[in-house]
């Protein structure tokens, strides 16, 4: 009896199986035919910048075009890194201040640092991303860092574009 409910349950199956597989090679027959829907990447949907992202208007590369003689908006845009103390796993402090000579960055919500970005030999290790209006661009990582390492730091404003500077270790 067991075996008669078998072959009656292989036998639906075969003929609901092989009834799908009719209807799909139909519609794979139909489809090449004609195009149904537009392909997915023609109606997706453009991202919607945020009123932040809207004012970020300049992502140039930027340095000095007189290292011996940089200019007050060149100095206001340059990170100054600056080594701290080991904390008791050995990792050294590292300050960054947007901004260099006295002169610092101004924190307002048409203009201001963006981002910075830490890397030690090439790597990011450390990245903050700041709002706009009233945050200084300014940050203190404690970073592992070894005899020959190269700190780079890398600052984004939203008006004048990316600056960085470095420091061998």
């Amino acid at each position: 009896m067991k075996r008669r409910e078998a072959f009656k349950k292989i036998g639906l199956f075969t003929i609901i199986g092989g009834s799908g597989l009719a209807f799909l090679s139909s519609c794979k027959h139909e489809a090449s035919k004609e195009v149904i829907a537009a392909p997915l990447a023609a109606v997706a949907t453009p991202k919607v910048k945020t009123e932040r992202e809207k004012l970020i208007i300049n992502r140039s590369n930027n340095s000095f075009a007189d290292p011996n003689n940089p200019t007050k908006a060149e100095l206001k845009h340059t990170p100054e890194i600056i080594l701290g103390e080991k904390d008791s796993l050995g990792n050294t402090l590292v300050k960054i201040t947007i901004g260099q000579a006295g002169i610092i960055h101004p924190a307002t919500k048409q203009h201001w640092i963006d981002y910075i970005k830490v890397f030690v030999n090439n790597k990011l290790v450390a990245e903050t991303e700041f709002a706009n209006g009233g945050i200084r661009g300014f940050g203190h990582y404690y970073l592992a860092l070894n005899q020959g390492d190269k700190i780079i730091a890398e600052s984004g404003c939203n008006l004048h574009g990316i600056y960085e500077s470095g420091l061998n270790i």
